[in-house]
C-alpha cells in the first residue's frame, strides 16, 4: 500500500469522489458506486472506507452497505499521488414502508368502486412501480400508487399489500401491512310483521348491514331522506300514508339498499249474514256467514262472537246451528284473522238471534177421536175444517205459521192441543 499523505511533491491533484445514489438517501442492502476522478491518465486508485483500504485500477468502486460509512479514495501514477479526495458519508436508512389506505373505510358492499392507495413516505425516489398482492400473490403492477375496483363482489374479499419498486432504479420498499377488505350484499331491509298490514298497525323496519353494527343509517321512503338513526325504525298505528318504498344506507358509504315495498290498507269490516233471515223457531237449522271484502288475504281464520264471548273458531267462513233453540239466542258477531299471519279485520256489527218456541207441534188423538172431530167440524163450520187442513200444509211447506188457536177440549172426542206462544 502507499500513501497518498507522505508524497512531498507541490501541486498534488485533489480526487473528486462523486456517489450514486445520492449518499443521503441508501437502504439498507443497497450497492452504492464511488468514482473517484483525477485529472489525467495512468492513475491507480486507493479506497478507504470504514477505516480499510483497497487497491484497485478502476475509477469506480461497488460497495454495499448494510451500515452507516465514512469513504474517500486518492490516486497514483508511477512517482506521483495525489490528495485524498473529500471525505463522503453514506447514511444507511430502512427501507420505507407503504401504508395502505383504503376508501371507503370499513365495511364495503356488493357493487361499490374501492379505491386502494399505496403510500410511500419520505424517501428521495421520485417515481416508484407499485406492487399489489392480494392474499400473499401478485395481481396488480402498476405506475399508480392507486389500484382501484370497480363494482366489488365477494370475490374481491381478501387481505392486500402493497411493495414499491422504484422506476429504473434497484430500490424495493419493505412490504406493506395487510389490510382486510370484506365484501358484503347490500343493506337489506325487513319488515314486521309483513310488508302489506292494515291500518292501525305496528310495523317494525330493520337495516340488516351484516356484522357492521354501531353505525349511523339513513332510511329513505320512495327515495327521499326520512331519517337518519338507528338499524330500526317503528311505525306505530300507521295511515294509508304511511305506505311506499323504503331503503336504507350506511352513512359515509355510497350503496343503498334495496327497496322494500310497504303497502298500508284500511282494516276490513265483516259483515254477518244469517239464513233463514227473520225469526228463527225452535228446531230450526240456522247458518251464519261472516263475509270479508276487498282485500289482499287469501285466507282467513274466523272468530264468532255471542253476547261479547268467544264461542267459535274456524277456516271456514259459515257457522252453523242446528236445531237451535232459546239457549241460542244472542247477539252474535265474527273477526277475521290472516291465516299464518298477524292482520286481523275489525270486528263485525252485532246480529240478533232470537230462537222462539213451536207454534204448533201437531194433534194426539185416536184415530176415531180424529174422525169423529172432523165430522163434527164438517157438520158445524166446514170453513173451520178447511182454514185448519191449510195451516197445517202452510207450516210443513214454510215452516212458519200465523194461526190464533183456542185451547179447548171437547167432551167425547179425546183431542189434545199443543199450543206455544
Amino acid at each position: 500500500m502507499f500513501c497518498c499523505c507522505c508524497s512531498v511533491l507541490p501541486e498534488r491533484p485533489k480526487p473528486l469522489l462523486t456517489v450514486k445514489p445520492e449518499p443521503s438517501q441508501i437502504f439498507i442492502g443497497d450497492t452504492v458506486t464511488l468514482t473517484c476522478d483525477i485529472q489525467g491518465e495512468g492513475w491507480t486508485y486507493t479506497w478507504q472506507c470504514g477505516g480499510r483500504e483497497q487497491a484497485s485500477k478502476e475509477k469506480e468502486f461497488n460497495i454495499t452497505l448494510v451500515s452507516k460509512q465514512k469513504c474517500k479514495c486518492c490516486g497514483k501514477r508511477q512517482s506521483d499521488t495525489s490528495e485524498w479526495s473529500d471525505e463522503v458519508t453514506l447514511t444507511v436508512l430502512c427501507e420505507p414502508k407503504p401504508a395502505v389506505r383504503v376508501q371507503p373505510d370499513g365495511r364495503v358492499f356488493r357493487g361499490q368502486t374501492v379505491t386502494l392507495t399505496c403510500d410511500i413516505q419520505e424517501t428521495d425516489v421520485s417515481s416508484w412501480s407499485y406492487s399489489w398482492n392480494k392474499d400473499d400473490s401478485e395481481i396488480h403492477v402498476s405506475q399508480s400508487q392507486e389500484y382501484r375496483i370497480n363494482s366489488v363482489n365477494e370475490s374481491h374479499t381478501g387481505n392486500y399489500s402493497c411493495t414499491g419498486n422504484e422506476t429504473q432504479g434497484s430500490r424495493y420498499s419493505h412490504t406493506s401491512d395487510k389490510v382486510t377488505l370484506t365484501v358484503s350484499d347490500k343493506p337489506k331491509v325487513t319488515v314486521k310483521p309483513q310488508s302489506s298490514v292494515f291500518t292501525g298497525d305496528t310495523v317494525t323496519l330493520s337495516c340488516d348491514v351484516g356484522q357492521s353494527t354501531g353505525r349511523t343509517i339513513i332510511w329513505y321512503k320512495d327515495f327521499q331522506t326520512i331519517e337518519t338513526g338507528d338499524q330500526t325504525k317503528t311505525l306505530e298505528n300507521v295511515n294509508v300514508s304511511d305506505g311506499g318504498k323504503y331503503a336504507c344506507a350506511v352513512r359515509v358509504e355510497t350503496t343503498v339498499s334495496q327497496g322494500v315495498m310497504l303497502t298500508v290498507r284500511g282494516k276490513p269490516k265483516p259483515a254477518v249474514r244469517v239464513q233463514p233471515d227473520g225469526r228463527v223457531f225452535r228446531g230450526h237449522t240456522v247458518t251464519l256467514t261472516c263475509d270479508i271484502q276487498e282485500t289482499d288475504v287469501s285466507s282467513w281464520s274466523y272468530s264468532w262472537n255471542k253476547d261479547d264471548s268467544e264461542i267459535h273458531v274456524s277456516q271456514s267462513q259459515e257457522y252453523r246451528i242446528s236445531s237451535v233453540n232459546e239457549s241460542h239466542t244472542g247477539n252474535y258477531s265474527c273477526t277475521g284473522r290472516e291465516t299464518g299471519r298477524s292482520r286481523y279485520s275489525h270486528t263485525s256489527d252485532k246480529v240478533t238471534l232470537t230462537a222462539s218456541g213451536e207454534i204448533w207441534t201437531g194433534l194426539e188423538t185416536p184415530l176415531p177421536g180424529l174422525l169423529k172431530l172432523l165430522s163434527f167440524l164438517l157438520a158445524a163450520s166446514p170453513y173451520l175444517l178447511v182454514s185448519i187442513i191449510l195451516g197445517v200444509k202452510c207450516y210443513r211447506a214454510h215452516g212458519e205459521i200465523f194461526l190464533f188457536l183456542i185451547c179447548s177440549s171437547t167432551d167425547g172426542f179425546n183431542l189434545i192441543y199443543h199450543c206455544y206462544q
